[in-house]
């Protein structure tokens, strides 16, 4: 995870698929790092008593003694395993026994009795000659004689158990489920061992459980000093991460986000900052106030453009590489309408100047002749080929600075502010609020990305608007004016496009350990959150709850992949055909930005006026 080598697993032997570098690892634990040092490695980290176990007797290792090793000291010295007490790299609290925090004191004080009760009776290693007898046994004479009375339920033999005990008698691992050599155990909550401070009277065999205090049944209290160990291994040189949002939905599961990523004390810490457009957030990520934001293609164009944005991580959805296809579908119902001739028809945008729904089928359109291009201004393009729309945002003045088209958004779903808006709080705006304006609201063709029919029909959602929706209810319009079925979309699309990445600051503003520190939190936090699956008890990140879809992370995603350092860049990033797209739809493409330009014309006027002065 995060930065770390694979040379950190390189040494491990598992066999067993998801066994290598894992608990289960034969390397594991105490016993397998010795066995890792003696086959394999050079150095272990052990506890003080694991050489003392592993050699004692020839179970485990035969023919080797604890002579054979030494313990490295901290001041470049050596000295034999009995002398750990001088050399050593610290102490650390033993081993817990846990139990929620719901309990009442009382419960737990009853918890303490019962396992200090049980291990008076069965702490104790077994002294029998016959571990399968009881030492006093009326069925035998002695311990050289056995009993020849008939077996029956009252002579069975009497198999004995100590608490302790683990190998041989239960496989070769040791230390199941309380360690073998320890001293004595303490309560943490329920109980937890306790090695911090040796008692008179203890011993190296565990015989008994010590109690914790209540007022250090906490897991800060009973860790104590060790707490600063564990948070200075995982101490961060960035302090936190700002993710900006757009909608107030994004921002709701942006702090759930934030919550699950703080119980498992990852850092940098997030913040979530909701702006009111992507715009607004790319401003914001320029200037300081946010640093990361998941954008659409369109957007890491227009922020690598205009704010020196650049992306570092992208989705990966069903195809295994970072970037889907672009299709137009239609109803299987509706024979009339093909790509080849869309004019008066009704059709559904993701939103205005995104990669599916506005770049590349425009594009494709404009290219190909069948829609007039006024130049480049592919807003009045649609406006007057098309009937009605919905294509958020495209009143917007952010995204629209020519004359906005009402019939662009005649389609559109929202109330009130949210009606057309280019976010979460439109029905209709993304991949599912597209293809549901295909099915509800009156559109004749979305343009979507290939995955949008599939996980939208066929009982995957439970709104009412798409549950009686079915996969072959939709068919793909094809660029030479036929028709595939839904599953054909490497064969019927209009181009492929490069997945939704995570932006940040590019430019003057980039900051490279930041970037490293923001690379380790997501890829740290897909490790932990990356499902699919709804559960009220965690937090999902490619999921996100009806009615809403495609939250901050497309729910199409499958994990997010580290962008190389040589496709930072917007345009290496895009590639040379979605740049080309995004000029025939765009007029202000390939411009930089309009402050920057006017600068640069007014220091060239007054540069020019010098010289015809001969000033220089």
């Amino acid at each position: 995870m995060g930065d770390n080598s694979d040379k950190l697993c390189k040494l491990c032997i598992g066999k067993v698929p998801g066994e290598r570098c894992t608990p289960a690892d034969p390397y594991a634990g105490f016993e397998g790092a010795f066995r890792c040092l003696l086959e394999a490695g050079d150095v272990a980290f052990l506890k003080h008593t694991t050489v003392q176990e592993m050699t004692a007797t020839n179970l485990d290792f035969s023919g080797i003694s604890k002579n054979d090793y030494e313990l490295l000291c901290r001041d470049g010295s050596r000295r034999s395993v009995d002398e750990y007490h001088q050399c050593n790299w610290g102490s650390v609290p033993t081993h817990a026994i846990v139990t929620t925090s719901a309990k009442t004191v009382e419960t737990r004080k009853q918890y303490q009795r019962f396992l200090q009760k049980a291990a008076q009776l069965y702490g104790a290693p077994s002294q029998n000659g016959r571990p399968n007898q009881q030492p006093m046994d009326p069925y035998y004479y002695n311990n050289n004689e056995t009993s020849t009375t008939e077996f029956s339920y009252y002579n069975r033999p009497i198999e004995t158990f100590s608490l302790f005990e683990s190998a041989p008698k239960y496989g070769r691992r040791r230390n199941l489920m309380f360690q073998e050599v320890v001293l004595r155990v303490s309560h943490f909550s329920l109980m937890s061992t306790d090695r911090m401070k040796p008692r008179s009277g203890d011993k190296d065999s565990a015989t008994d459980f010590f109690p914790l205090e209540e007022n250090r049944q906490t897991y800060s209290g009973h860790l104590g000093g060790s707490m600063n160990m564990i948070l200075g291994v995982r101490d961060c040189p960035v302090s936190r991460m700002t993710l900006c949002v757009t909608s107030d939905q994004e921002l709701e599961k942006c702090v759930k986000m934030r919550i699950a990523l703080k119980a498992q004390l990852l850092k940098p810490e997030m913040i979530c900052y909701k702006g009111h457009s992507q715009i607004h957030c790319m401003q914001a990520i320029k200037n300081g106030v946010a640093d990361v934001a998941m954008l659409d293609a369109g957007d890491i164009y227009t922020g690598g453009l205009q704010y020196d944005l650049i992306p570092f991580m992208s989705e990966v959805y069903n195809l295994g590489k970072p970037e889907y296809y672009v299709v137009a579908v239609a109803k299987e119902e509706d024979p009339s309408t093909e790509l080849t001739y869309l004019k008066g028809k009704y059709t559904c945008h993701t939103g205005i100047n995104t990669a599916a729904g506005w770049i590349i089928p425009m594009a494709y359109l404009i290219s190909n002749g069948w829609i007039r291009s006024y130049g480049c201004n592919s807003i009045r393009a649609a406006a007057e080929y098309f009937t009605k729309s919905c294509v958020p945002g495209a009143l917007s003045a952010e995204y629209n600075t020519d004359v906005p088209y009402d019939n662009m958004c005649d389609l559109c779903h929202g109330a009130s502010y949210r009606y057309c808006r280019r976010d979460a709080s439109e029905d209709y705006y993304g991949y599912t609020g597209a293809f549901r304006c295909l099915v509800e609201g009156g559109g004749e063709v979305a343009f979507v990305k290939h995955t949008t029919v599939m996980e939208n029909t066929d009982g995957k959602r439970r709104e009412w608007w798409a549950r009686n929706t079915l996969t072959d209810d939709y068919e793909l319009l094809c660029p030479d004016g036929t028709r595939a079925t839904t599953h054909d979309y490497k064969r019927c699309n209009l181009g492929t496009v490069k997945a939704n990445a995570i932006v940040t600051r590019g430019g003057l503003g980039y900051n490279e350990t930041q970037l490293n520190a923001y690379i380790n939190l997501f890829t740290y936090a897909q490790q932990f959150y990356g499902r699919k699956d709804a559960d009220e008890f965690s937090f999902s990140m490619f999921y996100s709850p009806p009615p809403y879809s495609d939250l901050i992370f497309q729910d199409a995603t499958q994990q997010l992949k580290v962008i190389e350092p040589n496709e930072r860049y917007y345009g290496s990033y895009l590639g040379g055909d979605f740049l080309r797209a995004r000029r025939v739809v765009d007029c202000h493409a390939g411009a930089g930005s309009p402050t920057l330009s006017i600068v640069a014309t007014v220091l060239t006027a007054a540069v020019a006026v010098l010289i015809s002065r001969g000033v220089i």
